[in-house]
Order: C-alpha cells, then sequence, then structure tokens
C-alpha cells in the first residue's frame, strides 16, 4: 500500500455502488475510474450529435456492458483465489501431517535408542559387579595361596636354622643401621622441609615429560605457598604438608589466601602426604571452587598409593579439564555438567576407598599372624641355639685349648679345624660343621676370623695353627 494514495469519491444518495466493487485492488479500482470516465467523455462528446434521451441510453447501455465485464473479471479472479486458498489449505495440511509424521518417527527412533543404550548400561553393570565378584575370589584366593606359601617357607626355614640365625643377625644389623640414619636426618631436617623435597622429587618424576614444564620453589616467599608449577597452558599454586593428624582448616584458609591473592592463577594445590584433609577426605582427590575462575583442589594421603606420581598426573589432567572448559563460552553449561559427573566419580571413589580399607584391615590381619610366626621361629631358634651351644660349645673350647696354638702370620680354614675335631674326638653327634663354626665365631675376637662371601663357605681363623705332634 506504499506505492497508493486514498481518494474521497462523492455519489448521489440514490446510487448503489456496484456489489464486489469494495474488494477490487487499488489497480482495479484505477482501471474502472478510467474506463467511467472514458466512457463519460465519449458520451458527452456524443450530445452533440444525438438526442438527449438516445445519448442518455447509449451511456447506460454502454456502462452496463463495462460494469457486467468488470464484475465478470472479478468474479473470475474471486473464483481462482478460492481455488488457490482450498489448494493451499489442502498442501498445508498435508505438509502438516509430513511434519508430524517425521516427528513422531525421530522420537520413536531416539527413543528406541535410549533403550538400547540403557540394556547396554544394564548389562555392563552387570558384568562389572560379576567382574567384581570375582575379582574378590580371586584376591581371597591369592591371600590363601601366599599365606601357605610363607608356610612353607617357614618350615624350610626351621630345616635350616643356621642359615636363618645370620639371616636375622644380618637383617639386625641393618635394622640398627637404618634406624640410625632415619634418626640422624630427621634431626638435621626438620618435617617440614622433608615433606617439601618428597612432594618436589614426585612433581619432577611425575611431569618430567610435560612440555613447558617448570618447578619453581617459593617457599621462602610469603603468601605465594611452597612451590609453582608451571605448564603450557596454566600455573598451579601448590602447597605440600606432612603431618601426623588431619590437615586442619588454617591451612585450607591459607592456600585459599593465597590463591586469591595470585589473580594470574587458576588453581591451587593442597597435597596431604600421610594424612587426610579434613572435609574433604571423602576421595583421593576433592575441589572446593572459590569463585567462576578460581578452584583449589585437596589432594589426600600422597603417598599411601602405589604411584602417588600417577596420581599427581590425574590431578593434572582433571585440573586441565576444568581450565578448558573456563576459558569456553560455554562454561557455566559445562560445569555443571562436571559437578554432576564429580558427584558421580565421587561416589565410586567412596566405594574404592571403603574397598582398599577393608583390604588393609585384611593385610594388617595377615601381617599381624606373620609376626606372630616369626617370634615363634625366633624362640624355635633361640632354644635349639642356646641347646646346641651348651651342649657342644665345652667340648670345643676344651678341644681348641688342647690342640690348637697361637702363630703368628699364619692361618688356617675352618674345614681343616673341623675334620681334625671329628677326627680327635671321634663321631660327634650333638654338632655339625655350621654348629663348630658358630661355637668358633663366640669365643674367638672378630678380628681374628675372616668371614666367607657365601654362607656355606669356610671360615679363615687368623694368628693360630694346629699343634704338632
Amino acid at each position: 500500500m506504499e506505492n497508493c494514495i486514498k481518494l474521497s469519491i462523492y455519489v448521489p444518495v440514490g446510487d448503489v455502488v456496484p456489489d464486489g466493487f469494495a474488494a477490487c485492488t487499488p489497480e482495479e479500482t484505477a482501471m474502472v475510474i478510467r474506463a467511467g470516465y472514458s466512457a463519460l467523455m465519449a458520451a458527452k462528446s456524443g450530445l452533440r450529435e444525438y438526442g438527449q434521451e438516445e445519448l442518455a441510453e447509449s451511456i447506460r447501455t454502454e456502462l452496463r456492458q463495462k460494469h457486467d465485464n468488470v464484475v465478470g473479471e472479478m468474479g473470475a479472479k474471486l473464483d481462482k483465489t478460492e481455488r488457490e486458498l482450498v489448494v493451499q489449505k489442502e498442501l498445508y495440511k498435508t505438509m502438516c501431517g509430513d511434519l508430524e509424521e517425521r516427528i513422531e518417527s525421530q522420537v520413536a527412533r531416539r527413543l528406541s535408542a535410549m533403550c538400547v543404550e540403557r540394556e547396554q548400561l544394564h548389562a555392563e553393570i552387570l558384568r562389572l559387579r560379576e567382574g567384581q565378584k570375582a575379582a574378590g575370589g580371586e584376591i581371597a584366593e591369592q591371600a590363601i595361596k601366599l599365606v601357605h606359601g610363607d608356610l612353607e617357607n617357614m618350615r624350610a626355614m626351621l630345616s635350616e636354622k643356621d642359615k636363618q640365625t645370620e639371616t636375622l643377625k644380618t637383617m639386625f644389623e641393618k635394622a640398627v643401621d637404618k634406624i640410625d640414619t632415619i634418626t640422624q636426618k630427621r634431626a638435621v631436617v626438620s618435617i617440614g622441609k622433608m615433606g617439601e623435597h618428597q612432594f618436589k622429587d614426585l612433581a619432577e618424576k611425575a611431569f618430567r615429560d610435560f612440555e613447558g614444564f617448570e618447578l619453581v620453589d617459593v617457599h621462602s616467599v610469603g603468601g605465594q605457598g611452597d612451590f609453582h608449577l608451571k605448564f603450557r597452558d596454566f600455573s598451579v599454586l601448590a602447597d605440600s604438608k606432612l603431618y601426623s593428624h588431619k590437615v586442619n582448616s588454617t591451612s585450607r584458609d591459607k592456600i585459599k589466601r593465597d590463591l586469591k591473592k595470585n589473580e594470574h592463577m587458576h588453581f591451587a594445590w593442597l597435597v596431604s602426604l600421610d594424612t587426610t584433609i579434613d572435609k574433604f577426605d571423602k576421595a583421593p582427590f576433592m575441589f572446593e571452587w572459590l569463585s567462576e575462575k578460581k578452584c583449589v583442589c585437596y589432594v589426600n594421603q600422597l603417598m599411601k598409593y602405589e604411584e602417588p606420581s600417577e596420581m599427581l598426573r590425574a590431578v593434572w589432567f582433571a585440573c586441565k579439564t576444568l581450565h578448558s572448559i573456563m576459558m569456553d563460552g560455554d562454561s557455566e553449561v559445562e560445569m555443571g555438567k562436571l559437578r554432576e559427573r564429580e558427584l558421580k566419580v565421587r561416589e565410586i571413589a567412596q566405594k574404592l576407598v571403603k574397598n582398599g580399607r577393608e583390604r588393609e584391615t585384611l593385610m594388617t590381619q595377615f601381617r599381624t599372624n606373620f609376626d606372630k610366626n616369626d617370634e615363634l621361629i625366633r624362640d624355635i631358634l633361640d632354644g635349639e641355639t642356646n641347646a646346641l651351644v651348651n651342649e657342644s660349645f665345652g667340648q670345643v673350647v676344651t678341644w681348641w685349648n688342647s690342640h690348637v696354638e697361637v702363630g703368628e702370620g699364619e692361618s688356617i680354614k675352618s674345614t681343616v679345624l673341623w675334620n681334625q675335631f671329628k677326627k680327635d674326638c671321634g663321631d660327634v653327634e650333638n654338632i655339625d660343621a655350621s654348629g663348630f663354626k658358630q661355637v668358633l665365631c663366640s669365643f674367638l675376637h672378630e678380628s681374628k676370623v675372616v668371614k666367607p662371601k657365601t654362607k656355606g663357605g669356610a671360615l679363615e681363623i687368623v694368628g693360630y695353627r694346629i699343634k704338632s705332634v
């Protein structure tokens, strides 16, 4: 209607506008006006030649014909428009029907796919439960086999009491050396330094092959944590704790303040090496969001795992996923999904922790049983050794004093002494070669005895010789 103008037309009161005139388009209205005006002008010019009555009749006839023609054209166009409208209605109904069928077909396919996926997931859950039961049976069977194997080893140890005595003596000396070493280290290095060194070694081992990785020691700078772990995409503020009790809220509040202070960092790790972290001990590692761009990760009992470095890698991959979501425009939606997944992972992790505690309880019982068996074996060995010494010690010492003398610069093997002892004392039933060597070691000075490289080898006695007859 932008290319049209509005006209006001006056007609006599008695005249009636033809039917359908109001439905004419602007183009049709203009055509009617031009045709009527042309007819009127022609009629006026013809009045001069014809009579008034004939002219009027002629005009009426011509106007009536033109009116009929226009009405016929309008009716034809109206019929055509009605037919097109009917066709469009039928086409619309057909399109709506096709669309509904397609939608119903798509919904049916999706429902079918979801049902199939649901059945597959249900079957997978059943398979995992069966696998868990089978794994539990295998673990119990392996534990029983280990117990039987240890019992067999203990029986073998009883049959070789001389070797066991030597082994226990060596183990005792090593234990004493180890205790001395640990005591010296704890006197020199504080507990905090030990925790920092342990975490530093683990981090360097875990991320040594990561592109762009750099570990910066900042423990001497206030408000920076212990370390800054720099990766290619992001950096982490890390703080390690080597406590004998739970890490309390004071440490958690401190690392939160440090993370907020370092605006360029999005993540902080509070790593407890031996104990758990209060209120965040339901899983191996848990997250706490301070804002949309700040997140603290709490790692529990890192040194309790068989591969602590692999646990650190897992924490890094989780933080990398969170960092990617932070940088994405759809972070809120993805973060919601991630939190839902975190809840599921936390539930699974809680079950794993429960199974681990049950396994630890079982292993503790096994260790207690092994310790009791070791104590019984030591009692048996001590009794056998004491009885052996009491029976043969005096006999060997008496023979030694009467048949061996000091010889400067000379040495003699224990095998030669043993053969001479049997020859001089006859059949000896209460002592063997191993017991003979033990008696020699008990009364001779250490500087006079050179022990063999192997357990079954002969001793070398320095500074003595057999008396000549």
